[in-house]
Formats: C-alpha cells, structure tokens, sequence
C-alpha cells in the first residue's frame, strides 16, 4: 500500500493518554488548590487570616504579625500563579499535544508545595532588599500592599522556572562576592 493510499483519516494521533486513569485526578487536585488558595485569599482580606490565626492557638484579641500576613499574602498568590500555569499546562500535554504521561503527574502533585516554596522565598527576597521593587509596599495603605505581595507571589509561581534561575544567578553573585572579599 503506497503513502497515498492512506487517508488522513485513517492516521492514528500520535500520543495520546499515557497518563492511564490517574489523568483524571488531575483537574480536581488543581481545581481544589485554586479553590483553596480563593479561599484563604478572602480569608485574608475579610478576616486578616483568622482561620490560620486559631493553628497557632492566638487568643481572638491577637492577630497575625503584619509580616505574617504579608507572607501569607505572597504564597496564597504563588499559589494561585501556580495553579494557572497548571490549568495551561494540563491543557497543553493532554488536549494539544496528546502527550501527557504518568511522568507529569510529580509536577502537578508537587506544585502546590512548590509554588508555597517559592511564594516564601520571593517574600524573603523583597523583603531582605536582595531585590528592590519601585512601589514600596510599606508605604502604602494595607490592601494596596496585600495586592502587590499577591500579585509578586503569582508571578513567581507562574514563572517558577525564571524565578528558579533568577535564584540561582542570585546565588553565584552571593558566592562570587564572598570569595572576593
């Protein structure tokens, strides 16, 4: 049978699901993150953490020191950045490209620890000064602030692999200037 003979009807897709049935745990573990992050994101804003607050057994006249809340506010956005870049992801390996395989379940499993991870470490950055943004957070009243810190952690939780080398490149200045000294 020559190459003209077969329709392009008849060509298999090259791919398809390798993920087997655990493909389909996927969209609720990301949908619950999002969900999760929405929440606690309200919670914030509403409550000022206060169903975290209880975790730590503070009396309800005590709230969450203002750097605590700022950090929250960072890994909740990382969280949420992280669970965009799933959604898309997801998309992409199993409704384009028909490649998704048991090998990318690790990525979404970790990706909440991951973008919490990261969420902390760009908090930990601005807030050391290692990297200065023009805006200041401090000086603005505290909802402003609480969307900046979000909208940092987002961006670094969608962007992980840039803020991953971004942290690495960090890194070497750090040991370069210390074998100068």
């Amino acid at each position: 049978m020559s190459q003209s003979d077969i329709s392009e009807e008849s060509v298999p897709i090259e791919g398809g699901n390798k993920g087997g049935v655990l493909v389909y745990l996927v969209p609720p573990y990301i949908f619950a993150c999002t969900l999760g992050a929405i929440w606690l994101l309200i919670d914030g804003w509403v409550t000022n953490f206060a169903s975290i607050s209880s975790l730590w057994a503070l009396d309800k006249d005590h709230t969450l020191p203002n750097i605590v809340v700022a950090l929250l506010f960072t890994q909740v956005g990382a969280v949420l950045g992280g669970s965009l870049l799933a959604i898309v992801s997801f998309h992409r390996y199993q409704a384009i490209e028909k490649a998704f395989d048991k090998d990318h379940l690790w990525g979404f499993m970790f990706s909440p620890l991951l973008a919490l991870i990261i969420g902390t470490l760009a908090f930990a950055i601005i807030q050391s000064g290692l990297v200065v943004l023009a805006g200041g957070f401090a000086a603005k009243d505290h909802y402003t602030a609480t969307l900046g810190y979000l909208s940092i952690g987002g961006i670094a939780g969608y962007n992980w692999d840039v803020f991953i080398k971004k942290l690495k490149d960090l890194s070497n200045n750090v040991t370069t200037t210390e074998q100068q000294t």
